[in-house]
């Protein structure tokens, strides 16, 4: 078993006077909010509605002025993981020299999935996009059963 890897939750709204230099923002967090879905699966995993666009404020002539979100770097954690191999060996012997080994192995018995984040520049993880903490593919192989005899002499 392991814990999800960290990851950036993005704003598309870059903080004024920045666009040179900053190629992204992070969102304000909402407070009482989880960042995560009730029903984390594949189609919604992070929750959009803990996040909002930095906000703006007017300068002395007027002009609006993006502020830096108060998210932190890092804010999220994705999906974690489960998987169980597990094997059988049973010894037999033959005769005074002659040994036989069953052997059954079995990988991934739970057959338990293990979805990936995204990229970081994937726009599944920038607040407002269509795609916004959905993920995108899963990193697992099936279940893979396999069974041997080994002879020894």
């Amino acid at each position: 078993m392991r814990s999800g890897f960290p990851t950036d939750i993005r704003s598309s709204r870059i903080p004024s006077g920045n666009q040179m230099y900053a190629t992204l923002n992070v969102p304000d967090r909402v407070p009482g909010v989880s960042m995560y879905l009730p029903d984390r699966a594949v189609d919604g995993f992070f929750n959009p509605a803990a996040f909002k666009d930095p906000q703006q404020v007017r300068n002395t002539k007027g002009s609006p002025i993006t502020l830096f979100g108060n998210a932190s770097r890092r804010v999220a954690r994705g999906p974690g993981s489960k998987n169980m191999d597990f094997s059988f060996f049973k010894n037999f012997r033959v005769r005074e020299r002659l040994n036989v080994q069953f052997r059954a192995e079995a990988f991934n018995l739970t057959n338990s999935p293990t979805f990936t984040l995204p990229s970081a520049s994937n726009a599944a993880l920038t607040l407002g996009s269509s795609t916004f903490g959905k993920l995108a593919s899963s990193s697992s192989t099936g279940r893979q059963v396999q069974f041997g005899l080994k002879l020894s002499f």
